[in-house]
């Protein structure tokens, strides 16, 4: 029996083993090939203009994309292409407020003049596949450029693509991804460098040697004759552009790669949607790979280019292998599988330190090749090490779930607008996750770790740098997605209630006050020094004396004098919302608004409230009236929001609460009204109705109609 187990252990072990290392040295191969097909070669020359720029259509599918919606448009409607001959499709498919952002922003594109559709539809049926199917029907260009949300194509994206298509046989030239937010995070920076791995060294390495690649789903442009002929968009996977692409190479379509067209995306800032892209990808191509390598291996191919098919469709298994090899390794030692052979142990080390320096040494290559990167970015290899052993256990679920199940769940990767100026994914809709989602990788990587210390401790020494190494990786990629499921207190909390629940509430009281604190101190910042070191008039610069700023936040909700037709009434954070866009530039002027207004909210803190007026400030009756006119309006938006479950005066003194720190982040009165009990249509926090619900509850707190002077000396003004 103890024979059998120790047979058995080793057989598996072994096979893993052997299968790390096809993988593995496939990345050597790739290097390879890349270098010798790349000697001394320059740049590809652009091909002549055509006579007559032949009809494009754009399709740019959405789903819930609203912080991202826009900027994709904007750059679409900016292509650098005759007007006459492209035409736009937005093909949304959104359930929340992207479908209004959608609407205004195309609206504004086709008064430019810009040839644009917004297509919804009424069934999500096929996910993005089904969209891009649909789009197709009453689409009118010869040639389809597709752009997912989270891209935005420079201008000349056409004009250096379209070029290629002379060649008769092209069904797709495919750009190379760049980074929006490289630098964001650890995890972003471990992910640029992956994907420059890919399209910098494998890609190209692909392309140049005539073996089978694919469209990566975005940042390309389909020749439509070459999607009708290989039967169009499918959704009986969850990767439809890896299928299509091998449809149409095997009906001798070619796929051209440039890798001298960057387009730049932003990069998953949320391990949670790292994680479910990586399950995506994983699952969608062992299901390709099940669809389709029998017609691979029975087509007319070189038996070289079946093997680099194989290698390609099924690289993913590399996960559930590395899994495999970290599960046994105990096993195997403790029934003396590895302790009974010397060779064994040390051949076992060499196949495992080639396999896994192997994708290090295509990284690193990669890095010397890219003409933006360098050694400086190939010093940061360590990042998508640790991140690339780390989702092993989520993503070799994914492959061992494309055998057996058929859930076709297209889970999108939530993107907010994040670029290379920064930006803030904290509290925003899309940054839910599951919390204890990180607990296995947790256990296994206490589990890594015992392995290296038992491993140590029997003197086989070769193996614990590569055991140290899956530590690392299933302990952070763990901890990732708790901390970015939870805000920082609230998981402090939660190791509080472990150890003593008397301690928790004290901690929370002072995480709660110490962030009030912070937060002002955050807004006086703000105030106080300008972001752009370019532009360094600050609030401060103008209004620099503390007292004239004192009574401003008790005088809001008012209406901002805005040149026409613009003019409304805000609340104070709307009301600096609007001024640190326009001053300090900013993309996303939420998080220094909310800081700024409870800066000014702390310094009025002992006045009673008072729309429509500031002490010292002179009071228009026209304005006044407005503000009349949005209490009454907040009366009925309340009624209809709120009334059910909340009586006006009873959640009126909870306003001047805010701004304030809720679960470790900054909230508003307007975020949380946004975010409480949210309804059709949803409450925007900027929008006019969030300010007419924010006068109505301010308007209980005066005790007299709003406008009504709480002192004498106030100047009417006609």
């Amino acid at each position: 029996m103890l024979a059998a187990a120790q047979f058995l252990t080793l057989l598996l072990y072994v096979v893993a083993l052997l299968g790390l290392l096809l993988y593995g040295l496939n990345a050597y191969v790739m290097i390879a090939l890349h270098w010798w097909t790349g000697r001394g070669t320059h740049a590809a020359t652009l091909p002549p203009d055509p006579p007559v720029w032949p009809l494009v259509t754009v399709q740019l599918p959405l789903y819930n994309e609203r912080y991202v919606a826009e900027r994709l448009l904007e750059a679409a409607g900016n292509l650098d292409y005759p007007a006459s001959r492209l035409e736009i499709q937005v093909l949304d498919d959104s359930t929340d407020d992207t479908a209004a952002i959608v609407a205004e922003t195309a609206q504004h594109l086709c008064d430019r003049g810009v040839n644009i559709v917004h297509i919804r539809r009424a069934e999500r049926t096929g996910f993005k596949a089904g969209a891009l199917a649909c789009g197709l029907t009453s689409a009118r260009g010869e040639f389809v450029a597709i752009f997912d949300a989270d891209f935005v194509p420079p201008s000349d994206f056409l004009l250096r693509t379209i070029p290629y298509f002379r060649d008769a046989r092209v069904a797709v030239v495919q750009t190379r991804w760049g980074h929006l937010n490289r630098n964001f995070s650890f995890l972003t920076m471990a992910q640029s460098l992956g994907i420059d791995g890919h399209f910098g060294v494998e890609q190209a390495a692909r392309c140049r040697n005539h073996l089978l690649l694919n469209f990566n789903g975005t940042a390309g442009v389909w020749r439509r004759a070459a999607i009708e002929d290989a039967g169009g968009w499918a959704h009986d996977t969850l990767t439809e552009d890896l299928d299509l692409s091998y449809r149409a190479q095997l009906r001798q379509w070619r796929i051209l790669y440039l890798p001298d067209l960057v387009c730049p995306a932003e990069l998953p800032v949320v391990i949670s949607g790292f994680k479910s892209q990586q399950r995506r990808w994983a699952k969608g191509s062992i299901q390709t790979a099940l669809k389709l390598l029998p017609q691979v291996l029975g087509s007319r191919l070189s038996l070289w280019a079946k093997y680099q098919a194989f290698v390609h469709l099924t690289y993913y298994m590399i996960h559930p292998l590395m899994l495999a090899v970290v599960l046994l390794s105990i096993p195997a030692l403790e029934i003396g599988a590895l302790t009974q052979s010397t060779t064994t142990l040390v051949v076992a080390s060499a196949v495992f330190g080639l396999a896994s320096v192997g994708p290090a040494c295509m990284l690193i290559y990669a890095q010397m090749v890219l003409p933006e990167s360098g050694w400086r970015q190939a010093l940061r290899l360590p990042s998508i090490m640790v991140i690339g052993v780390g989702v092993a256990w989520s993503t070799s679920l994914a492959v061992l779930s494309a055998f057996w199940g058929r859930d076709l769940r297209f889970v999108r990767t939530p993107k907010f607008g994040i670029g290379p100026r920064g930006g803030q994914w904290r509290g925003k809709v899309y940054a839910g996750g599951a919390p204890w989602g990180g607990v296995v990788e947790l256990g296994l990587g206490v589990y890594c770790a015992w392995t290296a210390w038992l491993m140590g401790s029997h003197d086989h020494y070769s193996v614990v740098p590569f055991m140290l190494l899956y530590t690392a990786g299933f302990l952070t990629v763990g901890a990732l997605t708790m901390l970015h499921a939870m805000p920082g207190p609230r998981v402090i909390l939660l190791l509080l209630v472990a150890l003593g629940g008397a301690t928790v509430l004290g901690a929370a009281e002072a995480t709660e006050e110490s962030g009030a604190r912070f937060l002002i101190a955050e807004g006086e910042r703000w105030w106080t020094r300008s972001p752009d070191p370019a532009n360094p008039v600050a609030c401060a610069t103008c209004h620099y004396d503390p007292a004239e700023a004192r009574g401003w936040a008790a005088g809001f909700p008012k209406v901002k004098p805005l040149p026409p037709p613009h003019a409304r009434v805000m609340t104070l954070l709307q009301a600096n919302a609007e001024a640190v866009a326009r001053h300090y530039r900013l993309a996303e002027p939420l998080p220094a608004a909310t800081a700024i207004t409870a800066y000014l909210a702390a310094l009025g803190a002992d006045l009673p409230v008072s729309p429509g007026r500031s002490p010292g400030q002179p009071v228009f009756p026209e304005r006044i009236r407005q503000l009349e006119a949005s209490v009454t309006r907040g009366t009925s938006a309340f009624g209809t929001r709120c009334g059910v479950c909340h009586q006006p005066a009873e959640v009126a003194p909870m306003a001047r609460m805010f701004p304030r720190m809720s679960r470790g982040l900054p909230e508003s009165l307007e975020t949380f009204l946004v975010s409480h009990r949210p309804s059709d249509p949803p409450l925007a926090w900027a929008g006019q109705e969030t300010a007419d619900v924010v006068a109505y509850l301010v308007s209980h707190l005066v005790g007299r109609p709003v406008g009504t002077p709480t002192e004498q000396g106030h100047k009417e003004n006609p």
